[in-house]
């Protein structure tokens, strides 16, 4: 028997010996390098169904948690609409709108110049607050040159109408007399100043109302000579005629001479300068 097959045999008959020996203690070794985990959680057998279901289950509730918070934030938010609405409905009683007062003015568009013209101005409160010291301002032209929104040249009425209660309608008669030319316009501004509970501050409503002059409280009339010659005396007579139903003061009347025109003497005399009458 060859060498090695012999030595083969008695490590097999010495392994017998040691695994039948009651005294014969196997060699542990501990391999430091190597460390086991146990998990006690690892299911047997595989069961992919049970985990789907699970999943999916989880999805399930997180869509329904989203839509739950989202009806939950648009039902506050109306919650807080209505009672905003109901807040402006109820308790906003202080609140005061200029587009909730309306002023109308009742009239003729016609007048002659320098008569007087009637207007009936009614203020409509619809606000449901009162306005507190109220004062109705007319302003208009004083003169057929006066131009509204001008400091000057412009006629001025103010009357105190106290207090307009809410839903309250207040209806002033006024008078005015206007100048101008005949066809010509002329603007009549109208406007409230009030006040609210609870502010000091002053409101203002206004409104323009227009006017036509139909005819001229004065007529003017020249006589005088088509063609002269050179260095020839000239007489002008001049004629005013008053159109107007009552006296008009502070008339004037005035003339621009032409180019190479001397002023000899005038009946009645003139009242400043050379070209100035009072009538």
């Amino acid at each position: 028997m060859p060498l090695n097959d012999r030595n083969k045999l008695n490590r097999i008959e010495e392994f017998k010996s040691k695994l039948f020996s009651k005294n014969y203690r196997t060699k542990e070794e501990h391999r430091d390098r190597f460390s086991y985990s146990r998990r006690d959680d690892i299911p047997d057998a595989w069961d992919g169904d049970e985990n789907t279901s699970v999943l999916y289950k989880d999805k399930f509730f997180m869509k329904t948690s989203i839509f739950k918070n989202l009806f939950f934030f648009s039902l506050a938010f109306l919650v807080a609409t209505l009672a905003y609405a109901s807040y402006v409905f109820f308790a906003g009683g202080n609140t005061v709108s200029n587009d909730n007062i309306d002023i109308s003015v009742l009239g003729n568009n016609f007048t002659a110049g320098g008569d007087d013209l009637a207007l009936v101005v009614g203020i409509t409160n619809k606000n449901s607050s009162a306005l507190d010291l109220v004062d109705l301002v007319v302003e208009y032209p004083k003169s057929s040159s006066g131009v509204v929104g001008s400091l000057t040249g412009m006629e001025r009425l103010r009357e105190s109408l106290g207090t307009i209660p809410a839903g309250a309608v207040r209806n002033e008669n006024i008078k005015v007399v206007l100048f101008g030319e005949q066809g010509s316009i002329r603007p009549v501004q109208i406007s409230i100043e009030y006040r609210v509970e609870g502010s000091n501050g002053i409101f203002v409503k206004k409104k323009s109302y227009d006017i036509t002059i139909s005819s001229t409280p004065l007529n003017l009339s020249v006589d005088a000579p088509a063609v002269i010659s050179s260095n020839q005396d000239v007489t002008l007579n001049i004629k005013a005629t008053l159109n107007a139903t009552h006296a008009v003061p502070k008339i004037l009347l005035k003339l621009d001479y032409p180019v190479g025109f001397q002023f000899e003497s005038s009946n009645p005399s003139p009242s400043l300068g050379n070209n100035v009458w009072v009538l």
